[in-house]
C-alpha cells in the first residue's frame, strides 16, 4: 500500500467517525443592556445574567448605552443605575431611549430609595434597590421580559381576532 492510500483510509475512518452535530432549536436568547459605573458590580450581574441565558453588554454610563443603541444593536431590556456619571442619568437615559422604543422594558437600579418610589410608576419598568443579590437581578430582568412578552402575546392575539373578525 503506497503512502497516500493509507493517508486516503485513515482520513476515510477518521471521517466516519465523528460525530454527526444535530441542529438544537433553542429559545431566541434575550439581550440586556447593562449600565452599571461600579465595574464589580457590572460584572457579578452580567456574569449571572448570562449564566441565566441572557445575553448581555455592559457599559458605564449613558453615553456609551447610546452609542450601542444608535449601532442598532439588540436590546430586549435597559438595566440601569440611576447615579451615572456624565451629563445624563439613569433616568434622563431611560427617558431618551424611550423616544425611539417606547415599549422597551426598564430595571431601574439604585441605592437612593425614594428616587425608585417615582419609578416604580412608570409602564413597563420596574426598580431594584441597592444592595441586590444576583439572583434577585435575574428574576428581576426575567420578570420584566416575562411582562414584556405576554403584552406582545396579547397584542398578537388581538391582531389574530381583528384578522379572523375581517373574513
Amino acid at each position: 500500500m503506497t503512502q497516500k492510500s493509507a493517508k486516503r483510509k485513515s482520513a476515510s475512518r477518521k471521517a466516519k467517525l465523528e460525530p454527526v452535530e444535530a441542529t438544537v432549536e433553542r429559545p431566541q436568547q434575550s439581550c440586556v443592556l447593562l449600565v452599571e459605573d461600579e465595574a464589580l458590580i457590572a460584572e457579578i450581574i452580567g456574569e449571572a445574567l448570562v449564566e441565566s441565558g441572557h445575553a448581555v453588554h455592559a457599559v458605564a454610563n449613558a453615553r456609551d448605552a447610546i452609542a450601542h443603541l444608535a449601532s442598532g444593536a439588540k436590546v430586549d431590556l435597559l438595566f440601569t443605575d440611576i447615579n451615572l456619571p456624565g451629563d445624563v442619568d439613569g433616568v434622563g437615559l431611560a427617558e431618551q431611549v424611550r423616544v425611539a422604543n417606547p415599549h422597551l422594558p426598564v430595571l431601574f437600579a439604585s441605592g437612593r430609595w425614594w428616587r425608585l418610589e417615582e419609578l416604580q410608576k412608570l409602564p413597563n419598568a420596574a426598580t431594584l434597590r441597592k444592595p441586590y443579590s444576583p439572583a434577585r437581578a435575574c428574576e428581576a430582568v426575567d420578570s420584566l421580559l416575562a411582562e414584556q412578552a405576554g403584552i406582545a402575546d396579547d397584542a398578537e392575539t388581538g391582531r389574530d381576532v381583528a384578522s379572523a373578525l375581517a373574513l
